[in-house]
Parts: structure tokens; C-alpha cells; sequence
């Protein structure tokens, strides 16, 4: 189950829970306010790093057409898939924080809320 079903699935739980006093509602609308702001930074960060891929990419082309060699080659593909691979690794740990620090925050506040046992 993803991270985002989990935080709507807590978020209900939440919302049932508090249901009969009024910090029940509270508590439902800040957590749907706390999804809807990561969703938005989640959104932003891929759309930098789609733009950041797409400029790489747009830039080993160019110095692909003008290499000379068959080792120039390689090394110009080489350099791009390791640039690649470490962007994806920072883009992953990014977003990784992002839904954990979500996940954070989603916590219950009080004791008399009980979220579901199997998440």
C-alpha cells in the first residue's frame, strides 16, 4: 500500500475516532490540509526534476553529435547515466522525506484515537 493511501486511510481513522466531539473535525481537516501541502511540494519537486532531466538529456545529445571517437562516446553516455542515476537516488530520498515527514504528522494527538491495526 502506498504512502499517500496510508495517510487517507489515517486520516479517516482519525476523523471517526473524533467524530463525536468537535476536535474530531478539527483534527480531519488539518490532516487533509497536511496531505494537500505535500502533495504540492511532491508536484513542484518532480516537475524541477523533470525539467532537470529533460536539460541533462538536451545537453549529452549535443555533446554526443559532436564526439569524434567511439571512446568519446562512451565516456559522454557514461557520465550521463551516472548523472542520472545519482539525481534519481537524491529525487527518491527526497521524496522519501517528504511522505515521511507527512506520515509524522498524521500521528494521532490524542489517546482516545485508534487507528486501524492493519495500515
Amino acid at each position: 500500500m502506498n504512502m499517500m493511501t496510508q495517510a487517507f486511510e489515517k486520516t479517516s481513522a482519525l476523523f471517526k475516532a473524533g467524530a463525536d466531539d468537535k476536535a474530531g473535525l478539527g483534527t480531519a481537516i488539518k490532516g487533509f490540509t497536511a496531505v494537500a501541502k505535500a502533495n504540492q511540494s511532491a508536484s513542484i519537486e518532480w516537475a524541477d526534476y523533470a525539467r532537470q532531466s529533460l536539460a541533462e538529456g538536451s545537453a549529452t545529445m549535443k555533446k554526443l553529435a559532436a564526439a569524434r571517437t567511439p571512446q568519446a562516446v562512451f565516456e559522454i553516455q557514461a557520465a550521463y547515466l551516472k548523472g542520472s542515476y545519482e539525481r534519481l537516488m537524491t529525487q527518491t530520498q527526497v521524496m522519501r522525506d517528504l511522505y515521511s515527514g507527512l506520515a509524522g504528522t498524521m500521528k494521532p494527538q490524542s489517546s482516545s484515537a485508534k487507528l486501524p491495526a492493519t495500515i
